[in-house]
């Protein structure tokens, strides 16, 4: 209803030539930004998920971990524009690891743009604290079943990790639920700290 537009408006206001989409799934986003003209290279960890992305639409789709990135076992013909991930951030130590090693797959004027939860929802549960949570999947429909855990980060903790990966946030945007009027999600803007 509200955070798949906002991913697309903000990729788009950008007007990038290429994006890489981490945690593509079933590259429902990829399809959305290729058919605005946007070449898009997605991976996920999945392989039915990547099969299903190659069927949906045009882009250049690839079985990876995260792992895969920050090692450098996988290698990309270009640098891009934009780096997007979408809800796909949930482990403490592959997102400490992914993060530092994206700075070399964009170009200098490049953009890393994440969308999660929004981390100020926490205050109201009194649980504002960076760490492990239970998680739910609560409207996902009945195949999700089983619960997870998922690793919470404070705002202040989130810039904090942008910095010491070469990130500067330049810009949060907190979509709006149009009947209660509540952030539905946090999307930040980064570009890369100048050397």
């Amino acid at each position: 209803l509200v955070t798949n537009k906002a991913i697309i408006d903000t990729v788009c206001k950008f007007k990038p030539d290429n994006v890489l989409d981490i945690g593509c799934g079933e590259g429902w986003l990829a399809k959305e930004l290729i058919n605005r003209g946007i070449n898009v290279t997605g991976i996920d960890v999945v392989q039915p998920l990547i099969d299903k992305a190659k069927e949906n639409s045009t882009g250049k789709f690839f079985v990876a971990t995260y792992e895969d990135i920050f090692l450098k076992r996988i290698s990309f013909y270009n640098l891009f524009d934009i780096i997007v991930i979408n809800f796909a951030l949930i482990d403490k130590e592959s997102t400490e690891n992914l993060l530092p090693a994206l700075p070399r797959l964009l170009t200098p004027e490049g953009y890393l743009i994440i969308q999660t939860l929004y981390p100020q929802s926490r205050k109201e549960i009194n649980d504002y604290t960076t760490g492990w949570k239970k998680g739910s999947w609560d409207g996902l429909g009945e195949q999700f079943t089983d619960s997870y855990e998922w690793y919470f980060r404070t705002q202040e903790d989130w810039i904090k990790l942008f910095d010491e990966s070469g990130f500067i946030l330049i810009e949060e945007i907190n979509p709006l639920h149009p009947v209660s009027g509540k952030p539905c999600s946090s999307i930040f803007v980064c570009s890369l700290k100048l050397q």
